[in-house]
């Protein structure tokens, strides 16, 4: 069947003209448009002129709204689709590549008159500034792809990646250019500002910041707009002057500080943009720590080392007050000496005055040995190391029995154990302390055993034996703490029995340990006394009596608690 063409003009109900172009009849003997023509509205203003096929607008063709044109380019049935050009208030706003009625494939998107009104001058001055608003790729009608953007005033503003309409992705973020410079006339580029990732317009993932005058500044993680996560600041020279953790963009955490000429000034902990001081308050808090130190009992050894410490790290403070450079040490401790000697107590302590000088973040006390550390599987013992690692990252990782990592030169399970600690400690030099602990003579031979081990600690201190004047001090200190009382003639007793101990002959001696189990026993044979009295006063509760300790005598207490 042959469709015939003819020109013709088709009216709405109310006579006005609707469509004047070319016609023919469909199937059902109805005319449609087909070939050239115009679209009316029923005010009689022009609506669309262009190609027609099929009743629908095909080929090339003008859209207007009230009189005025909004579109110029290519449709496929009855869409925009192909090369075209979008109005807006007679400008041009978009012209580039359509599908399915929207802005999609390359395009270019006009700022609106008013926006660049100011910068006309400017624009007619130096034509390469009469810049778009953004020219890339589009989909679905929106920014998404490569694209570069321009300020009003047409200078380029960013060129990078765009997701739905937003600069996001990897990108370069130049200045605004308030009284542009001949040279930035002359290339329509002022200075990189921001060069790296973007969400959502924001400097968001890695980058570099430049400063006007093109000088790296920083480099690290952004988040929102700001520095935040690992990063590195810059002095004009091209030195770093930090390297560490910053947070909106300021010195927050961990971090390193250096001089013009690149000298570690200060390691150690930054509060908002300023390095940890040892203000008063934190003096009183180190003090009531070192007063707890000297407190316990005997380890002349230990305090006179963390005395030491302490008095280093508040000098070096002290210099880096002057502008001095500090002179790193390592922190990492060796602890020898028999158990029941307060190494665990004196770690825990360390911790915390640590905290306060600056050296740990958190100061906290993680304490594990050859089984929290060492798996039964290759491969399985570095995740074991990692995860008791991270655990105590920002304190004290005390492993008890150091030596027990290795048991032979063929224990490969114990030596990815010290290679995974030793990786850490590299890792976290800055906000990890371990101590190792353990028996003197198997300290010493584990240390050179292992270079590697052996050259990150220098700091060792030897927990001697308690005299047996010292012992008698612990028990009375277990008592006190324990609401505990006991007359002259058992304190008599006691002293006779524990001078009778060879405290330095004896292999392995447990020390406070010994003392603490004397104490439970005591405990025990007190009880076994009081519980067959009818009725028992609160002075009973609390006191030991000389026929407690002459059973415990009878007992053998003092010979089988070693």
């Amino acid at each position: 069947m042959t469709h015939n063409h003819e020109e013709k003009e088709l009216f709405y109900p109310d006579g006005k003209v609707m469509y004047r172009g070319g016609v023919k009849k469909n199937d059902f003997g109805h005319d449609i448009y087909d070939g050239k023509g115009m679209l009316f509205d029923q005010e009689g203003e022009v609506l669309f002129e262009g190609e027609f096929v099929n009743h629908m607008k095909q080929g090339n063709g003008i859209m207007y709204l009230k009189g005025q044109m909004i579109y110029q380019g290519e449709f496929i049935q009855n869409k925009k689709q192909g090369n075209g050009i979008l109005y807006k208030d007679g400008m041009i706003h978009y012209e580039g590549h359509f599908r399915n009625d929207l802005m999609d494939g390359y395009g270019i998107l006009y700022y609106e008159k008013d926006m660049i009104a100011p910068y006309q001058e400017l624009r007619a001055q130096h034509p390469h500034l009469d810049q778009p608003q953004y020219e890339g790729d589009f989909v679905h009608g929106m920014k998404k792809g490569k694209g570069k953007q321009y300020y009003p005033n047409g200078f380029l503003q960013y060129e990078g990646d765009f997701i739905w309409h937003h600069m996001q992705g990897a990108g370069k973020l130049y200045y605004p250019a308030e009284s542009p410079t001949a040279e930035e006339l002359a290339h329509g580029v002022t200075t990189l500002h921001y060069e790296g990732h973007f969400f959502e317009d924001m400097k968001h993932g890695k980058g570099k910041v430049y400063s006007r005058q093109g000088i790296l500044e920083a480099e690290g993680q952004f988040k929102e707009d700001a520095m935040t996560g690992q990063g590195t600041l810059y002095y004009a020279n091209g030195q770093a002057s930090y390297i560490g953790e910053l947070v909106n963009g300021k010195k927050h955490g961990r971090g390193d500080y250096f001089n013009e000429d690149g000298k570690i000034i200060y390691s150690g902990e930054f509060i908002h943009d300023e390095r940890l001081r040892i203000t008063p308050e934190i003096e009183r808090e180190i003090e009531k720590l070192q007063q707890q130190l000297d407190r316990l009992v005997g380890l002349p050894n230990a305090k006179k080392e963390l005395h030491n410490l302490i008095n280093f790290i508040k000098i070096q403070s002290l210099r880096v007050d002057h502008g001095l450079t500090s002179f790193p040490i390592t922190y990492h401790l060796v602890f020898s000496g028999n158990p029941g000697t307060g190494k665990t107590t004196v770690a825990r302590i360390i911790g915390q005055i640590y905290k306060h000088l600056g050296v740990l973040s958190s100061g906290h006390f993680v304490e594990t040995d050859r089984a929290g550390l060492v798996a039964g599987y290759v491969g399985q013992t570095a995740l074991k190391v990692q995860e008791v690692v991270n655990k105590a990252k920002g304190g004290v990782l005390f492993i008890d029995e150091a030596y027990s990592l290795v048991n032979d030169k063929q224990d490969a399970f114990g030596k990815e154990a010290i290679d995974s600690l030793l990786k850490a400690m590299e890792d976290l030099r800055d906000d990890l302390v371990i101590i190792v602990a353990g028996y003197t003579e198997l300290m010493e031979e584990f240390l050179q055993s292992n270079p590697g081990f052996k050259s990150r600690f220098n700091h060792f201190v030897q927990f001697d034996n308690f005299t047996t004047d010292e012992l008698y001090d612990i028990f009375a200190m277990l008592c006190q703490t324990n609401d505990y009382q006991f007359g002259e003639a058992f304190a008599q007793y006691m002293r006779t029995q524990l001078h009778q101990i060879p405290v330095e002959d004896i292999p392995n001696f447990s020390n406070g340990r010994y003392i603490r189990n004397l104490f439970e026993k005591l405990v025990t044979i007190q009880s076994n006394r009081l519980i067959k009295q009818a009725a028992i006063t609160k002075d009973e509760l609390m006191t030991f009596e000389e026929q407690d300790i002459l059973q415990g005598i009878t007992e053998n207490l003092f010979d089988n608690t070693f």
